[in-house]
């Protein structure tokens, strides 16, 4: 009896395991054909079908796909408009603004100054600029004229057109800069010069060398653009700002800004 009971319960344990094989085996190719069948009816997965799916960090957005700043960016942050008399009947605008993007360049900032007195409009100039993600920089227009005495100035972007465009800025690095007075055909004018490094590994066709000059108030009292051209790696530089009489103030400090135009072709200039 003993030996019949062994052999009986061998025989129902192969057969369960032989029916659960194929079970399994039904069960693999089922959910084999389920799968095939629910992935060839959805959609393929993409930036614009309101998933967050193949790598994305948000819905649509991150990722493979465009930055999600580029979804809701944030405004260009503006610190400070302010103006310096230029001549008897012109004067120099500025103003400090903010890329508070940090994925988020623009190669379109459209601005506007605008000049006041205790009436009202004076004088307008308006332009437009270039930001990299995370810049602060400073955007000027030397040398605006008006018939009457301006009492304060009025800054505003009006546009911005947003890339999600990765770019390294230039490593343009200032090493010195200094103010002086110089005699010229017996007429006195304020000298802002600024030695520049292009520390980066490119040779750049022109770059732009913002000065702003302050008196010990924080009161604008120069401005200027100068265009630097054909900078090479690991060169230095010295340029020259020069205004055609004296600052109207004492020099307490001096902010130059040198920036790249990388958005412009054939600014940065291929090896020979």
């Amino acid at each position: 009896m003993r030996g019949f009971i062994c052999y009986t319960r061998t025989m129902f344990s192969w057969r369960v395991r032989r029916q659960l094989a194929a079970i399994a085996v039904v069960l693999a190719l089922v959910g084999g054909i389920t799968v095939w069948f629910v992935g060839r009816s959805l959609p393929d997965a993409s930036c614009t079908d309101n998933r967050r799916n193949h790598g994305e960090t948000d819905v649509d957005c991150g990722g493979p796909c465009s930055p999600c700043e580029l979804k809701n960016p944030k405004p260009v942050s503006i610190f400070w408009a302010r103006f310096g008399r230029a001549s008897a009947d012109a004067y120099d605008l500025a103003a400090l603004v903010d890329n508070p993007n940090q994925t988020l360049s623009s190669d379109l900032v459209a601005y506007e100054f605008t000049l006041l007195d205790e009436y009202g409009i004076i004088g307008e100039k308006s332009g437009t600029a270039y930001i990299y993600p995370g810049e602060r920089l400073a955007i000027i227009e030397p040398n605006v004229h008006t018939a009457r005495e301006a009492k304060r100035v009025e800054f505003s972007v009006t546009r911005v057109v947003w890339k999600g465009t990765a770019l390294a800025r230039p490593q343009l690095i200032v090493e010195r800069r200094e103010h002086r007075i110089r005699e010229d055909e017996g007429k006195q004018q304020s000298v802002v010069e600024a030695q520049i490094l292009n520390a980066g590994p490119h040779r750049y066709r022109a770059a732009d060398i913002d000065f702003l000059v302050f008196d010990d108030a924080g009161n604008l009292i120069g401005a200027n653009r100068i265009v630097m051209e054909d900078i090479g790696p690991q060169e230095r530089r010295t340029v020259t700002s020069i205004w055609p009489q004296p600052l109207a103030g004492a020099v307490a400090a001096i902010e130059v800004y040198p920036r790249v135009n990388l958005f412009a072709p054939g600014t940065i200039v291929a090896p020979q």
